[in-house]
């Protein structure tokens, strides 16, 4: 009887000395004595106890569980206490890991933010030197009623473009340019303007796509520097013929750092390096002004006479509801707004506000093939009085 018993209990896998013993003495009556219950108790752990040892033992887990069975089982205050307890102590344990998670990521973002610093230093405030240029002679200054204001958005720097409805490619883009500085010139001269304000958006083709990767044919860094030196060039053409020149730059998704949109950071955008490679080298001319974006970083705002400007370059904006955010947003109302980003020339109207959204000068990409979209490079040059908007220029780059 007793090898029977024996080979009926067996000890569980991580069970307790007091979990064996406290399972093998609630069957005594099924197994017989207390000293069968001590024979397989002993043999099981190994000892060599009398019957009265865990006949004690087990009484005393008896007393011990009738005596608090109604916070065990009859207790339901003190069981969901107990669950509370446990889900708070989750809460906790997950909030510590969040932290860990937030800290890491402000860390790698901060580190990246750095690294992005060490680059602005090392193109715009190396080997930069200012254009130098002989003393202008004193130029009278006149007085007009009206200012010109002009886009050069969507430039895409770097891209080579050859297919049926477009070639593209550094030289183009240079031409193309320098006919649209001599068209805002001859518009200048039309209306006899007084000053120039431009916004400028976009300047990189960017890695944004993979068909851009392939269809570029210069890095980044390249691409930033032979637009940025093309339009200082360009700059100081303006300058020979108006009174004052400012200049804005927003930001565009092409000249992102990052592919990914979700891992780019905010501010880690090459457009933002123009402003400081102008400002360095165009520190000699009296009358350019290389303006910052004092409000909001991709948001310019600015008077034209007495029209307020704002301006982005528009991949975060749509026509359609812009006027009614951006007036929620900052707490004013604009008369104009410049937008870029979707390659074609339009005026529209809301709310009285004037929405005018310029076009680009690259033309048809792969890209753009692709989802069935072609457009022609085009621009748009307003002339702004102290009535507001007087006419706007739909110049073709073509």
């Amino acid at each position: 009887m007793e090898a029977v018993h024996i080979m009926k209990y067996q000890r569980y896998e991580n069970e307790s000395d007091e979990e064996l013993i406290y399972r093998v003495c609630k069957d005594k009556d099924l197994i017989g004595t207390w000293t069968d219950v001590a024979d397989i108790l002993n043999e099981l752990l190994g000892q060599e106890y009398t019957e009265s040892k865990y006949r004690k033992q087990y009484s005393a887990f008896v007393k011990m569980f009738n005596a608090n069975e109604n916070k065990f089982i009859d207790n339901d205050e003190y069981v969901k206490e107990i669950k509370l307890q446990q889900q708070e102590l989750k809460k906790e344990r997950q909030k510590l890991s969040d932290e860990r998670v937030e800290l890491n990521k402000q860390i790698r973002e901060q580190a990246r933010r750095e690294s992005f610093e060490d680059l602005i230093k090392r193109v715009v405030c190396e080997n930069t030197e200012p254009i130098k240029v002989e003393v202008p002679s004193v130029r009278a200054r006149y007085v007009t009623d009206n200012d010109i204001l002009a886009h050069i958005t969507d430039i895409h720097t770097g891209i080579e473009i050859d297919n049926f409805k477009n070639t593209f490619d550094e030289d183009i883009l240079k031409e193309r340019l320098e006919n649209y500085i001599a068209k805002i010139i001859d518009v200048k001269r039309v209306h006899n303007s007084e000053n120039c304000y431009l916004v400028i958006s976009e300047i990189l083709s960017g890695i944004i796509h993979n068909t851009l990767r392939i269809q570029n044919n210069m890095d980044l860094m390249q691409q930033f520097k032979y637009v940025s030196e093309l339009l200082s060039s360009l700059l100081i053409e303006l300058s020979n013929e108006f009174n004052e020149v400012y200049v804005y730059t927003v930001m565009g998704n092409h000249s992102r750092v990052s592919p990914k949109k979700e891992e780019s950071l905010q501010g880690e955008n090459m457009d933002i390096l123009l402003p400081f490679y102008l400002k360095a080298r165009l520190q000699n001319i009296y009358n350019i002004h290389i303006c910052d974006n004092d409000i909001c970083e991709d948001i310019a705002i600015f008077n034209v006479r007495n029209s307020r400007v704002m301006a982005s370059h528009g991949d975060k904006d749509s026509p359609k509801n812009v006027v009614q955010r951006w007036t929620m947003m900052f707490g004013e109302k604009p008369d104009l707004v410049l937008l870029g980003h979707r390659h074609t020339n339009s005026l529209t109207t809301e709310y009285d506000t004037k929405i005018i959204q310029s076009g680009c000068f690259c033309g048809t990409d792969d890209y753009a093939m692709s989802i069935r979209r072609t457009n022609k490079p085009e621009q748009i040059i307003s002339v702004v009085s102290d009535n507001g908007l007087e006419c706007i220029y739909d110049v073709q780059l073509d």
